[in-house]
This record gives structure tokens, sequence and C-alpha cells, in this order.
């Protein structure tokens, strides 16, 4: 059978890393254009502040970015397109006294437009910072979708969202964002990214949602009871699988606790892991909590702080979310 021509040509290929606006050029006989974009990561929630024999919470982690993709005919678009490529969110700053920690910020989307947007990939939701009040559930932010972001983590019972389209669910499916449930775990996505880790009213952390194709949650912080006794960090999620957990590891909570691991770059064929979650500090003696590790570029989520023990002590920041990307292919 005959091969179209236009297949044998060259494959011109455009990859835009850099965050903000920049522009498209439509190279001369070209037939289609096939586009990818990719949300950014949200950031870790800080890890809570506070004396010995207060609960003491780490901070949840952040929604993974999600993957778009559409194939378009060349003669469609114009011979430039503008380009928008998303920063990751900024992790929640550390915080000292009695004090709940801050929430991560939202990741930006990532588009391709013509006139309107033509394609975007929305970022994650930033995570919860820990809480000081017994009894509180803290949610990891949920996944990009294709529509929309995925929402900042609560600290109810309540689902964190993913993005749009479609229902929030924890077990997303196409372009929906995942979403951390009421049953207190992670939720993973298709396209859409994976939610992140968070924190039962028990204090047990859930690992960061991972995604098959979007970018990965973060994991939670370490959190230390009333009691002074401590709750292990979680690790980030995994971009390529849809079983929450896998990805960096969560760094030691203990009275010298450790960050947490920096998620792995997404390449050609995947997305960024989740950032691990920051080990808290356990025990009577003041120290700071630990910082989340950073998720990986390509719409990792960043992982939670880790508590710090001491009202002059600081807790641990949250993970930055890993940066979008936009990818043209024109032949």
């Amino acid at each position: 059978m005959p091969i179209n021509n236009a297949i044998n040509n060259i494959i011109d290929i455009q990859v835009f890393s850099g965050t903000g606006s920049t522009t498209w050029t439509k190279p001369p006989n070209v037939n289609f254009v096939y586009v990818v974009c990719v949300g950014a990561g949200g950031g870790g929630g800080s890890g809570a502040s506070a004396a010995a024999g207060v609960l003491r919470q780490g901070g949840a982690g952040g929604g993974g970015g999600a993957l778009n993709q559409g194939l378009y005919l060349a003669s469609s678009l114009s011979s430039s397109e503008p380009v928008f490529v998303g920063s990751g969110g900024t992790g929640g700053t550390g915080v000292t006294g009695t004090s709940s920690g801050n929430n991560g910020d939202n990741g930006q989307f990532s588009s391709f437009s013509s006139g309107y947007t033509l394609m975007a990939a929305y970022g994650g939701g930033g995570g919860r910072g820990g809480s000081v009040t017994t009894g509180t559930i803290i949610t990891g932010g949920g996944g990009g979708g294709s529509l929309g972001s995925g929402s900042t983590g609560i600290n109810t019972a309540l689902l964190s969202g993913g993005g749009l389209p479609g229902p929030s669910s924890s077990t997303a499916v196409g372009n929906q964002g995942a979403s951390w449930t009421a049953a207190a775990a992670a939720g993973n996505g298709e396209y859409g990214g994976g939610s992140g880790g968070g924190s039962t009213a028990a204090l047990g952390g859930t690992a960061g949602g991972s995604s098959i194709y979007g970018g990965a949650g973060g994991g939670n912080g370490g959190s230390t009871s009333a009691a002074n006794s401590g709750n292990a960090s979680t690790s980030g999620g995994t971009s390529g699988s849809y079983t929450a957990g896998g990805g960096s590891a969560g760094g030691t909570t203990s009275a010298n606790p450790t960050s947490g691991a920096t998620g792995s770059n997404g390449n050609s064929y995947k997305c960024g892991n989740g950032g691990g979650g920051g080990g808290g500090r356990t025990g009577t003696v003041s120290n700071n909590g630990a910082r989340g590790g950073d998720g990986g570029a390509l719409g990792g989520g960043g992982g939670g702080g880790g508590n710090c023990t001491g009202t002059g002590s600081t807790s641990g920041a949250g993970g930055n979310g890993g940066r979008g990307e936009v990818r043209v292919y024109s032949w």
C-alpha cells in the first residue's frame, strides 16, 4: 500500500520548556501538527508548628498536572500561534509558634492557542497545610484536568476535587483530574493528574496519587501526635502507574528529620513523579521540620513539609510543583 509522501518528510519538533509566554512558528510545507501540553504540578503544604504535647500534622502533597494532546491540519493554524508554559505551584512556607501550616499554590495551565484556547492542560491543586487541631483531616491537592485545575486541599472529609471534565473521582478516567477521597486515599488519573497525599484524623498519611500519562501527586509530610510519637511521611506518586505511591521517598520522621526526595523528571513518554513528604520532628525537644521534595518537571506535585516541635522552631516547607511543557510536532 502506498505511503503518503508527507509522512516521509522530516518531522519538525519544537519543545517549549521555559515557563511563561512564547510563540510557535509554523514550518513551511507541513500538512499536520500534533500538540502535547502538560500542566504544572501543585505545591505541597507546609507542616504545622506547636510545642510538645500538641498535635502537629505534616502538610499534604500537591496534585499532578494533566497531559492533553491533539492532531490538527496545518492549514487550520496561523503562521504563528501563542504558547504558554505553566510554572509549578510554590510550596507553602514553614511556620513558627502554634500555627497550622500554609497551603501550597496551584500549578499553572499550559496551552497552545489559535484565537481561542485550542489546547490546554491544567495544573494540580496545592496541598493543604498541616493542622494543630485534633481530629482534622487534611487532603492533598486535586489533580489537573483538560478543562480545569485541581482544587487546593481542604481540611474536612470531603473531596478535594480533581480538575474538569466530569465529576470528582478517586479513579479518574480520560482527562479528569483525580481527587483525594473521604476514604482517606489519594486518587489516580489516566491523562489527568494524580492527587496529592494527605493525612487522616488518626495521622495516618497516604502516598501521592499516580497517573498513567499525567503528572503524579506529592507525598504527605511527617506528623507527630499529642503524645509526641511520630507518623511517617509518605512517598510521591508515579507517572506511568495507576497505583498510588511508588515515587520519590518521604524523609525520615525522627528527632532529626530529613527532607523528602525530589520527584523524577518526565520525558517524551511520561510526566514527572511526585516529590516525597518531608520528615516530621518527634519527641519533646525543639527542632525544625524537614522540607517536602519538589515535584519532577512535567507536572509532578510537590511533597508536603514535616511538622516541627517547639514554638521557636520552624516547620518544613512544602516542595514546589514541577513545571509544565508544550511540545509541537509538524510534518
